[in-house]
């Protein structure tokens, strides 16, 4: 439900032709915002692979292992990224910064205006509650949300596949459907089109006001990690636990969930080895915790069990 009279302000910026790295730099920039809110919608320049922010290198399809991957912000699996791909940010101070939205609920309320413009730009869009957009029955884009619970900031980021394919094959999450672009199902795919009917559904939604640029950094290349010691496989994907190059037990994979509640656990456990893992999990994940597309707690006790004891 969008608020009745939109009093927020929105800071929006379009950037056409920007490097992955800048992207990747921006998307990691959430948590940084000087407003209520702040929309990028960016074209690629070049082809990438943007990693979830819990997922290591060893995780991606040697299909696409030539490519250079970048880590962004939002949890979830890994997709890839070109010039005909439309890539979108929408940081928020707070979770209902511009519509009735609780923190759990990030995915179901953001992505409603990113469906109008879909459908309105002749591609007509549908979301399933998953980490994907579906177009003809067909994923054409990623979906995923980052999340701090002390501080409540948050973000929206999507993936769209107008002509640059964003996944290699079917995942758990794809439930047997083909991933596919936009372009192969509708005979209008123009990505500029669709990126101004995308702008324009995000920032009916606030007092919008147009940013030159927010700070283009580029961020850091993900060079080769270390495969994990134990993986799991839960209702969206790959959960995964292993231990990085300096020995501290990590939690990751295609894990969607508040960043502080990864760190909290990870915290919990190399401080105290010998800690009852199932009661740590429960801690970490405790309210206002999200944590998207696990079943049950109990996998991750059971992933960070087994790589703890490996």
């Amino acid at each position: 439900m969008v608020k009745s009279t939109p009093s927020e302000e929105l800071d929006c910026c379009r950037l056409r032709g920007a490097s992955p790295a800048e992207i990747a730099h921006l998307s990691t920039s959430w948590s940084s915002i000087p407003h209520a809110a702040e929309l990028v919608i960016a074209t690629p320049s070049d082809e990438a692979i943007l990693l979830g922010a819990f997922q290591r290198s060893s995780e991606i399809d040697p299909f696409y292992a030539s490519l250079p991957m970048y880590r962004r912000g939002s949890g979830g699996a890994a997709a890839r990224i070109g010039p005909g791909t439309i890539w979108i940010r929408l940081a928020l101070s707070r979770p209902d910064a511009l519509v009735d939205a609780t923190a759990p609920k990030l995915l179901n309320r953001y992505v409603r205006p990113l469906l109008r413009a879909l459908t309105k730009s002749g591609a007509h869009a549908h979301y399933f509650d998953r980490d994907w957009i579906s177009v003809a029955h067909r994923p054409v884009g990623l979906v995923g949300f980052a999340h701090d619970m002390r501080s409540g900031r948050a973000s929206f980021e999507a993936i769209i596949a107008v002509t640059t394919p964003f996944a290699p094959s079917a995942r758990a999450s794809f439930l047997e459907k083909e991933p596919a672009t936009i372009a192969e199902l509708k005979s209008r795919s123009d990505v500029e089109h669709i990126a101004d009917a995308i702008e324009e559904a995000y920032c009916s939604l606030a007092l919008a006001t147009t940013i030159t640029s927010p700070a283009r950094t580029p961020a850091p290349r993900v060079l080769s990690n270390r495969p994990w010691t134990a993986t799991l496989e839960e209702a969206l994907g790959t959960i995964a636990a292993g231990r990085d190059e300096n020995g501290v037990l990590r939690l990751g994979g295609e894990l969607m969930a508040s960043r502080d509640a990864v760190e909290r656990l990870e915290n919990r456990l190399a401080s105290a080895p010998a800690v009852d893992v199932g009661e740590a999990v429960d801690e970490a994940f405790a309210p206002p915790a999200v944590i998207f597309g696990v079943r049950s707690l109990v996998s991750i006790r059971d992933v960070v069990l087994s790589a703890r004891d490996a």
